[in-house]
């Protein structure tokens, strides 16, 4: 038995315009994967009337209105997606929270997809909440798309795993690889350094004893880490590949390159998890293409 057997492609879909490449991204991994799509829309109306209460504020029939029609284009959406793709689809309409939503379907989810906006300054900071949210908390790998994204023309056959040897980047190694193998793509592993004390002097001349001494041992920690998962899957086609810079700016280089970037980031209670990791979420906002978020348990 799979162990994705009783699993779906589980999608948040907002029927507002941000989510039209998730939405797609995630037909399009449910085709590929074989995986039935679940696409979750939940709203609270009422709490946003109660929010907004006051003098030219919108009523609740006015906003319950625009949200009947919200999810009537994410049901017209999802179907046509079904019949475009082969796929089996359907869609649950929910009250409440969007992330308690998402989270509560996570049971049967192989991996949770989202789409993010671009609503203003604060979201240079801090991503969007159900994004946050969602990644912060889930038991399973959450794939982020920013509306920029191309889906149509992720055509390379090839992922990206963030790895640094901590058990974080060893948790997005397992289901980088696991990905690799459900849909045939090649794997690109992926370690930064940027200053290295080597007998008292940083390094910076390339190609010096010391140089190679850091790459070296940046390749070894990564055939550690990545020895494990090929284990299991020891079909998957893996590229070591070890950068000097900054990691955030490295892997939005490697991003231009691939399909889907995978990192990982520690699961942390309370308001501390929404704000994620720094790393993970300057990538996310970053990215021109998906990044997967892969949450450690917490330790």
């Amino acid at each position: 038995m799979s162990e994705l057997d009783g699993r779906a492609v589980v999608v948040g879909a907002d029927g507002g315009g941000t989510d039209g490449p998730a939405l797609r991204w995630a037909a399009l991994h449910a085709s590929r994967t074989g995986l039935p799509l679940l696409a979750v829309h939940a709203s609270e109306p009422e709490a946003l009337a109660a929010r907004a209460a006051g003098a030219g504020a919108p009523d609740i029939t006015v906003l319950l209105e625009a949200e009947d029609v919200r999810a009537g284009s994410v049901r017209a959406t999802v179907a046509e997606l079904a019949a475009t793709f082969g796929i089996e689809a359907s869609v649950s309409i929910e009250r409440g929270s969007p992330v308690r939503a998402l989270l509560e379907h996570q049971d049967r989810a192989a991996l949770i997809v989202l789409g993010t906006g671009r609503k203003g300054a604060l979201e240079e900071f801090v991503l969007g909440t159900t994004s946050i949210g969602v990644a912060a908390h889930a038991t399973v790998p959450v794939v982020i798309l920013n509306p920029e994204v191309d889906v149509d023309g992720l055509t390379r056959g090839r992922i990206a795993v963030a790895v640094d040897g901590s058990p974080d980047s060893e948790a997005a190694a397992r289901a980088a690889v696991a990905y690799a193998a459900r849909t045939g793509c090649a794997l690109t592993a992926v370690t930064a350094w940027y200053l290295e004390v080597v007998d008292g002097y940083v390094v910076t001349e390339p190609d010096s004893p010391e140089w190679r001494q850091i790459e070296q041992a940046r390749e070894a920690m990564l055939r550690d880490v990545l020895r494990p998962a090929l284990a299991e899957h020891p079909g998957v086609q893996v590229e070591l590949d070890v950068r000097r810079g900054p990691i955030v700016g490295t892997l939005r280089e490697v991003a231009r390159e691939v399909d889907l970037v995978v990192v990982g980031s520690r699961g942390r209670g309370s308001f501390a998890g929404r704000l994620l990791g720094s790393v993970s979420q300057r990538v996310m906002r970053a990215a021109r293409c998906p990044v997967m978020v892969v949450t450690s348990p917490r330790r």
